[in-house]
Order: C-alpha cells, then structure tokens, then sequence
C-alpha cells in the first residue's frame, strides 16, 4: 500500500481548492489527468508528478480521499449549478465492486444519526480527467472517491469516517487481519522520538483555539498532532498518545461534552503516565474547583458571583473582551521556556484565576510564570488577578500536568511555549 498524504500542499496550507498562484485552468489538480477523447497527458507539475507515480506502481486499486462543502443528500443547488458529492463514495458501477461499496457505506453511516448528513453511493463515475478516472479509463484498475463533506463537521469526525471506509477496503482487500479504525500513531518502537499529541476537537473546544494549537504543533519538527472528537476520548485511543491538549472555549461545555466515561479516561491517561496540557478552558477543566473539573493540579478559581453597584450579580470568571497582559516567568518557567524573555505580554482572554486548593491527595503545583498586570471588567475584581499565577505545572499519578490561563499560542513570540509544554509533560522525554 502506497500512501500520498498530501498531493496540493500549497493550497491545503492556505485552505483553497485550487493552486494560489497558478492559471485558473490548472489550479484544480483534481481536472487534469489523461482521459481517453479529452486529453492524453496529464497537465501542470503536480498532476504529471502524481500520474508518472501511479503509472509506474500499475495498482490494483487507487482510492483517491476528498472532502465536499455540503452533504449530496441535502444540497439544494442553483440551476446551472452541479450538486455537491460531500458524503459519498463515487465509484463507476460497470467496475462491479457495488458490493464492497455496500460495506464501506455501512461503516461511514455507522456513526451517521443526521439523516440528511448519511453516505450515499454515486455508481455513475468519477469525473472525466480526474485520477480515479484517468486510473479505471487509461490503467484499467479499480477505483473510487471517498468524500466527506467539511459542513458542519469537525476534522476528527471527517477522519473518523474516512479511517473507517478505508478499514473495510483494506479488510476486503485481504491487507489487514484486525480492525485499524481507531489506530492513530505508529506502534512505540517506530515513533522515532517523536511526540504524539491528541488535541480534543469538538462541543466546547474553539474552532480558532484549536486552529491555532495545530499552526504551533505542525510547525514542531518533532509533534505530530492528531485531532480527536469527545467520541475518540477512551483508554484504547488516548494510550497511543504521549500528552492529550484541551484548548480554549468552554471548560464546562468540554467537560459536558466528554462526559463521565471520558472524564475518567483523561484521569486514567494521566495517572498512568500521559501529560496534559491545558489553555484557557482545558485550564479550567483539569482544575480541582468545579464538580465537573478532572481535578488534575491543585488549582482553586477565583469564580463565583458579586453585586455589583447598578449591574446586579455578576460572574466574576468574565472579564470582557482580550486583552494583553504582563506576564513574569519564574525561576523555574525561565529554565523551561528558555527561548523566552522573562518578562512578556501575552494573550488573555478569561482564562482561570487560580490560587492552591489544597485538595487531599493532589500535590503542590509549581508557578511557571505570575501575571504582573490584571484585567478588570466589575470594581470586585480588581487586585484578584495581579500577581496570581498563569501558568502552572504539577504532577498527578505518574503524569504531568501544565495549566495555561492565557493564550500564548496566539501570542506573536510566545507561540512555541505550546510546544516546549507538551515536550515538557510527554511519555517520551527530549534531550533539551
């Protein structure tokens, strides 16, 4: 099995179906492979690269992975218009692999409960001069189009179903004995010193927060980071992993949406030895102060509800808007973020206020950095943030665990703290 992870890296990296930069005629890679009648050659450098590769491995099968904007179920076109393919398999029905086909739609839909979002089968064909045709029409092998669909759904629910198609082909196909649907990173003696992150990705997670933790793992040489869906929080998936990361948003709403079961399996995680990483939100959750938190690091929240003079009860989480806080680095965040100037500004954006717990059976944690300025939005809460920590770093069980109040992650010059944390809490330890 050959793989080809990523054929337009330009425009995946900018978000865009068509090459940026590039003719409007050859910016869509996907239009300009050989077809019998239309074209005898593959066109511009990135279809002839990938075409004189599939050529010279003469396969059997090509499964070629998409995603469509909107589901071909519900997708109401303009006239004129073509009808999205999201969430459907494309194959050409006189191939007679309907049967396959059957199963691998099953396997998509299994996890489907939105009728209008479910997989269909298209049998009328790929499109001409696209590769899964040019690979039935000019090389004779069998071929198909996988596509999920980017509406409405987070990218582990799209990997999810993508694994999951592909795990019944390749099961078919007779080139796997087990089921691989929720195998995410390689085995331990092939990781190579690399650490593997798992970034929570669903209800209560920042779409943004999550956008920007990705830019800072990707741009690590030495993370790979996978997106995981609160469905994907369970012993057998996160024991792949060396650290788990819940970002901003809602640390409540987080904790709604991973439930008991997935609460308990973060606990286990981290008591047997995985880190933890948590900013804003995910520093609220692993927090020992809420009945919802996972009661990781000793950390109490400045919370609750004040009256305030003409406004009435108000939360004292809430401080309004971002803003950009005066941040000191400790003795020991110095020596941890050593890239990093002592004093800095970064991000804050109602992230925890914290002070000991003092929770029976939770260690001390240690101040990795102070905030040395507050943000204040009602009068009861000024001179609650100054001088209290911002991040903080503790151990629970055989694991560590950091907690991060603000958002250095979209802070120009502070972004890499993410990864120095994540190196700082995993299972496999870094020379540096």
């Amino acid at each position: 099995m050959i793989v080809v992870p990523r054929v337009n890296p330009a425009a995946l990296d900018s978000n865009l179906r068509r090459t940026p930069d590039v003719s409007a005629d050859l910016g869509d890679v996907n239009r300009n492979f050989p077809s019998p009648g239309i074209a005898d050659r593959p066109r511009g450098e990135i279809a002839s690269a990938l075409w004189e590769l599939v050529v010279n491995q003469k396969p059997d099968w090509v499964f070629d992975l998409h995603e469509g904007f909107q589901f071909n179920i519900s997708h109401k076109p303009k006239p004129g218009k073509d009808k999205s393919v999201g969430s459907s398999i494309i194959f050409n029905s006189k191939q007679d692999i309907g049967p396959i086909v059957k199963r691998m739609l099953d396997a998509a839909n299994s996890s489907v409960s939105h009728p209008d979002r479910r997989f269909v089968s298209l049998g009328r064909g790929p499109k001409k001069t696209t590769l899964a045709a040019a690979a039935i029409d000019v090389l004779g092998a069998k071929a198909m189009i996988l596509e999920t669909t980017f509406q409405f759904q987070r990218l582990p629910v799209r990997t999810h179903q993508h694994r999951a198609m592909m795990n019944v082909a390749l099961t078919q196909l007779g080139m796997l004995e087990t089921s691989c649907s929720d195998i995410m990173t390689p085995s331990a003696d092939k990781r190579r010193g690399r650490t593997y992150v798992a970034l929570y990705d669903d209800a209560g997670g920042s779409e943004n927060g999550v956008s920007n933790l990705t830019k800072v793992f990707d741009t690590a040489t030495d993370i790979t980071v996978s997106h995981l869906s609160a469905a994907d929080i369970r012993p057998e998936v996160l024991a792949q992993f060396d650290v788990v990361v819940f970002g901003g948003g809602s640390g409540s709403k987080e904790a709604a949406t991973i439930g008991r079961q997935g609460a308990e399996a973060v606990t286990q995680f981290v008591r047997e030895g995985g880190g933890y990483v948590g900013v804003c939100a995910g520093a609220f959750l692993c927090s020992a102060h809420y009945p919802w938190s996972l009661n990781l690091v000793d950390t109490h929240v400045f919370t609750g509800k004040r009256e305030v003079e003409g406004l009435g009860p108000k939360s004292m989480w809430y401080r309004g808007k971002a803003s950009s806080q005066k941040m000191q680095l400790t003795e020991e965040g110095q020596q941890l973020f050593d890239n990093i100037p002592e004093n800095v500004v970064v991000r804050y954006q109602n992230g925890p206020i914290v002070s000991p717990k003092k929770l029976p059976g939770l260690t001390p944690y240690t101040v990795l950095a102070w905030f040395r300025s507050e943000k204040v939005l009602y009068p009861p809460q000024k001179g609650t943030m100054i001088d209290t920590p911002a991040i903080v770093r503790g151990e629970f069980g055989k694991g560590q665990v950091i907690s991060i109040s603000p958002h250095p992650e979209a802070t120009q010059g502070l972004k890499s703290m993410l990864a120095v944390a994540v190196k700082a809490v995993a299972r496999v330890k870094h020379p540096n």
